[in-house]
């Protein structure tokens, strides 16, 4: 296996960047069925509220995303005609890393028993790994299931399904597509593993 160090390093410095350095303490944190209704409220607020998409984790964190996802996809490599068990390992320290990254990007809310959902961070690393078509009917279709149901677990779960499904389409039986598909899913195993109900940051 090939490491190239200089892809690598960057990849890191985006990916690993702790999602709190990009909030302020004027952010609080809502689950899904809390942000809709304050997108969508049925009564007038009594005040102007704060723009969402001013928030700077909202328009950096898919640029992240993307970049570190398609740094670290470059950052392993083997030379040609490379014996299976070295393209295996690529596949799995990309994995390894990228699932590392994510972890990051879940961080605790603002108290125990919660955790930030990375959903602009992985939609950005779905774009750099996948076919384009692939990762966006993944996103809209995921965003949809998650609105029906009121959870992001449930939408990160079609989202992999879709993923699979699509991606066998385009990818055929590569590798690669059970690694993306395990990546789309992580945050919903995070949850689970953490215990912790997944919430996003607003603006107050």
């Amino acid at each position: 296996m090939i490491i190239n160090w200089l892809p690598l390093l960057c990849g890191l410095f985006f990916g690993l960047i702790p999602p709190k350095l990009l909030l302020n303490s004027e952010c609080r944190y809502l689950d899904l069925e809390g942000l809709l209704q304050r997108l969508f409220p049925r009564d007038k607020p009594a005040q102007r509220r704060r723009r969402w998409w001013k928030l700077p984790l909202v328009w950096i964190d898919p640029v992240r995303g993307f970049v570190a996802a398609f740094l670290i996809r470059d950052a392993f490599s083997t030379a040609p005609g490379a014996a299976a068990p070295q393209r295996i390992l690529c596949l799995i320290a990309t994995f390894f890393i990228l699932f590392v990254m994510l972890w990051v990007q879940t961080a605790r809310g603002s108290k125990d028993g919660e955790c930030l959902s990375p959903s602009g961070f992985l939609a950005g690393m779905m774009l750099a790994l996948l076919p384009w078509i692939v990762a966006l009917s993944a996103i809209v279709i995921g965003v949809t299931a998650a609105v029906a149901f009121s959870s992001f677990g449930a939408g990160y779960l079609v989202a992999a399904m879709v993923t699979a499904v699509l991606g066998f389409l385009f990818l055929n039986t590569s590798p690669w597509l059970g690694v993306d598909t395990a990546l789309v899913a992580t945050p919903m195993m995070i949850s689970w593993l953490r215990r912790a109900q997944m919430v996003i940051p607003v603006r107050c």
